[in-house]
């Protein structure tokens, strides 16, 4: 059956005594016998899974480090149950992922993940995933067919849109509000990039008016993109997308100014890290972001400014990318374990039954039975004076 959960999780703290006798066996008794010593505090794990190191290393230390806000933030609300973050570095790898899943699945004491990050990796390891019963929630991988990987599987939830409603929201955004006449679109032939890019945006495009005039690939592990800027010059469309991550967005950003390219720049929530914006300098001004991510300041109304702050006294700086997500996706399994859910099976048939979180931060969080989430609406934001800024979102369109 489906339910509702709250997610402010020192509200049942008073509740959490008759927790310390029920993560000892997994048999019936455990969890009627109160055999532990009073006071006692009972020990959970749960695990990032992402890029911590390699080019994208940013965008997975914004997500480890919302995780970790809303872990210490539990830990300090209740005595009687302690939660450990353990963090696995796969360099948002696909080659990789595998390597570095072997540690968390078979480290029993992890009930679940927050992650993976990216979503190559994520393709990578769902199998394997699914084969343990260990359920993930990842705050930013979007790739639109990832829940069909495992067909009828239990272990995959993510907690923002796909690409599929990405691309719905930018062709919303382009047909009316920029408007432009011709598109080129770029991207760096990765599962997330060519996806959004080329199987989601431009099949979406078709019909409505807007010409896609170039399509072109990079190879994101040479800082050379002439063949691809040449292409896009000769073109002369109204605006490039690109469909690829920060350090090669602002790369190709930089090279196609350099060039005399005086398109609107558009990419997705790949590129919005301010790593875009050191790689492309100047360029970085006036180009547009989106993301089905809710960026978090301390300026921001009610929750949001209320995270932030306290991500700046946690982690020393301002949020990020997929921050708030991260946060929201770490409370639902805390709050899972809070009610009571001690192992894998029991952590994900919680997950599993959530239709709402009532108090998630980033967005309205519904799970549908796929994993996705019933939210579409995507943020769009513009470069200006070097920063961030917001723009428009879909729903307000």
């Amino acid at each position: 059956m489906k339910h509702s959960k709250f997610l402010r999780i020192a509200a049942v703290a008073a509740g959490l005594s008759m927790l310390a006798a029920a993560c000892g066996d997994d048999d019936d008794s455990a969890t009627t016998d109160d055999t532990e010593p009073s006071g006692e505090v009972a020990e959970y794990s749960i695990a990032y899974v992402g890029p911590l190191t390699g080019d994208a290393a940013n965008l997975g230390i914004f997500i480890r480090d919302g995780a970790r806000v809303a872990v210490e933030e539990f830990n300090e609300a209740n005595d009687d149950i302690e939660v450990t973050l353990e963090e696995f570095d796969t360099q948002g790898d696909p080659a990789q992922a595998p390597t570095v899943a072997a540690d968390y699945v078979n480290d029993e004491s992890i009930l679940g993940i927050v992650g993976p990050a990216f979503s190559g990796e994520t393709k990578a390891v769902l199998p394997t995933l699914e084969q343990a019963g260990l359920v993930m929630v990842s705050a930013s991988a979007t790739n639109a067919e990832l829940q069909d990987v495992v067909p009828g599987g239990k272990s995959f939830h993510r907690v923002l849109a796909n690409d599929a409603a990405q691309a719905k929201g930018l062709v919303k955004y382009l047909t009316t509000s920029l408007k432009p006449t011709t598109l080129a679109i770029v991207h760096d032939n990765s599962e997330y990039g060519q996806g959004l890019a080329v199987n989601q945006l431009a099949a979406q495009l078709a019909g409505t008016g807007i010409e896609i005039v170039a399509t072109e690939a990079i190879d994101p592990d040479s800082e050379d993109y002439s063949a691809a800027v040449n292409v896009v010059k000769s073109a002369a469309p109204d605006a490039v997308f690109f469909g690829g991550y920060y350090e090669e967005a602002g790369t190709l950003a930089k090279q196609l100014k350099d060039e005399g390219v005086e398109a609107t720049f558009i990419a997705a929530d790949g590129a919005l890290d301010v790593g875009f914006i050191e790689g492309a300098g100047a360029a970085a001004e006036g180009a547009q972001i989106s993301c089905p991510c809710n960026l978090a300041t301390e300026a921001s109304p009610g929750a949001l400014g209320e995270f932030a702050t306290s991500y700046q006294d946690i982690i020393g700086n301002e949020p990020g990318t997929y921050s708030t997500e991260a946060y929201d996706a770490t409370n639902i399994l805390l709050a899972g374990i809070t009610d009571g859910n001690t192992d894998r099976a029991g952590l994900l048939a919680y997950v599993e039954g959530l239709t709402d979180v009532a108090e998630a931060i980033s967005k309205t969080v519904s799970f549908a039975e796929n994993g996705n989430i019933e939210a579409e609406g995507i943020f769009l934001f513009e470069v200006k004076d070097g920063a961030f800024a917001p723009l428009v979102a879909t729903d307000d369109l």
